[in-house]
């Protein structure tokens, strides 16, 4: 079909919804669930039968996330407060801005703690950090190497900003390395090799990115200082899902060939979304099936990936706008959320009017400017917090057990017995749960233990 206007898309998405519709669903069920038993003993290890149990999952383990560029940087203290409560109200996963040239704009000062001298857009790490262990949001450090947005009193020798640079990791790995999960430590490489011959574009020098080694010392100075953190290469949309994407022979999947091959300790794949080619693209950036292939071509490194910078405009406050943004949002959200080697969709600007320079005419929040939630917020809140959603009630068994499938998360559990409630947090993740052999249970799914 042709596509002539942005709400074109939504029914692009569905031409072939009779496939796509049936193989998202499936995948969900197959990628971001599993069987769980839950075991409830005494003190002496005896089973507890015809115990009510409630179990209620609190957060995904999967990483609903966003940029927390705007933490307390509106001047109401009515709009900061909306923004803090409506951020912990979706996400679960938060980007914090170690750009440099903002972290550290003058040389041996950075703005680490909570009364550094204020920049719109970059709040004090301490204070963004704060935030995240507050409300249980877990952390990317974005971005530890990027050819833009750099200080100007880098030095030009490559030796003496090498040494700048060594530094500047290891004062934030030293202070915040325990708190990031992730870290982006190279940032939209690919097209960036001279400056780009004087191009255009507002692109500060970076002169080490045309280092021979550059990717091999980038990855093993992050190593180095982030041990405890996954370390992603971050690519733009253009090379992720724009033209440049022709399954193995792509730029980006080639660089990654290249580099991993080589035992660069590349830990994850980051493919930005930025949806802002209006109805020229969206025949490549709407399209399922071409979607699927994308995700399956970059799963053969059987890294996590994460979609690291979302954006799908609204284009403009009217309601035709708003209404194709929310279901291009659903839909998308959802193809994302079943594919199995994903670990992360991660929103970029939350708030209409506070993108970089231009991206505000596309009109990519979440809430607009007032912090009044724009129906792809609904509807994003409605996926992850109701349709994503596991609660029951049951009675555990003559050997003391529950058992249910449920979406892998963090999970509130509370006993009700002869004396009254008991209240329990459990984490029922891939990875502690799953099949076990021994004596006592045979082969059969791993039991989670409450002792009460």
């Amino acid at each position: 079909m042709k596509i002539t206007k942005y709400s074109d898309c939504i029914a692009f998405f569905d031409k072939e919804s009779f496939y796509t519709k049936a193989q998202i669903e499936r995948d969900i069920e197959s990628n971001r669930k599993g069987g769980f038993v839950l075991e409830f003993r005494d003190a002496d290890g005896n089973p507890l039968s015809n115990l009510g149990v409630k179990v209620s999952l609190k957060k995904h383990e999967f990483k609903f996330g966003c940029s927390s560029f705007l933490l307390d940087e509106f001047p109401e203290e009515e709009r900061n407060k909306a923004y803090r409560e409506k951020f912990t109200d979706v996400f679960n996963y938060a980007v914090v801005p170690l750009y440099w040239d903002t972290l550290e704009p003058e040389e041996g000062k950075p703005r680490f703690s909570e009364d550094s001298p204020k920049i719109w857009r970059r709040p004090a790490l301490d204070k963004i950090v704060k935030f995240c262990n507050e409300n249980d949001i877990g952390m990317k450090g974005h971005c530890l190497m990027y050819h833009s947005f750099n200080p100007d009193w880098i030095p030009e020798n490559h030796r003496e900003l090498k040494m700048a640079v060594d530094k500047r990791l290891r004062e934030i790995g030293e202070r915040y390395g325990n708190d990031f999960l992730d870290v982006d430590v190279i940032n939209e490489l690919h097209s960036k090799y001279r400056n780009l011959y004087g191009c255009p574009w507002k692109i500060r020098n970076y002169p080490i990115a045309d280092d021979r080694d550059h990717v091999e010392w980038c990855f093993a100075e992050a190593k180095k200082y982030f041990p405890f953190s996954t370390l992603h290469w971050n690519e733009g949309c253009y090379q992720t899902f724009g033209d440049s994407y022709v399954g193995e022979k792509s730029y980006y999947y080639m660089m990654l060939e290249k580099y991993i091959s080589k035992g660069v300790p590349i830990e994850a794949i980051g493919m930005q979304f930025h949806a802002f080619g209006g109805v020229e693209k969206a025949d490549m950036i709407f399209n399922p099936v071409r979607a699927f292939d994308i995700f399956d071509m970059y799963s053969r490194f059987g890294l996590p990936i994460h979609l690291s910078e979302v954006s799908i405009p609204s284009y403009g406050n009217d309601e035709e706008g708003e209404e194709t943004q929310k279901e291009l949002c659903r839909r998308m959200f959802s193809l994302w959320f079943s594919r199995k080697n994903i670990e992360a969709i991660i929103w970029w600007n939350f708030v209409d009017g506070t993108a970089y320079g231009d991206e505000n005419k596309y009109h990519a929040g979440l809430l607009r400017n007032d912090m009044s939630e724009k129906p792809a917020f609904k509807a994003i809140k409605e996926l992850i917090n109701k349709e994503w959603h596991t609660e029951l009630c049951a009675e555990t068994d003559s050997d003391g057990k529950i058992s249910f499938c449920g979406f892998y998360g963090d999970y509130d559990v509370t006993v009700t017995d002869g004396t009254g409630e008991k209240h329990f947090s459990i984490k029922l993740h891939k990875d502690n749960t799953g099949y076990l052999h021994s004596k006592a249970h045979g082969f059969g799914l791993r039991p989670k233990i409450i002792t009460l």
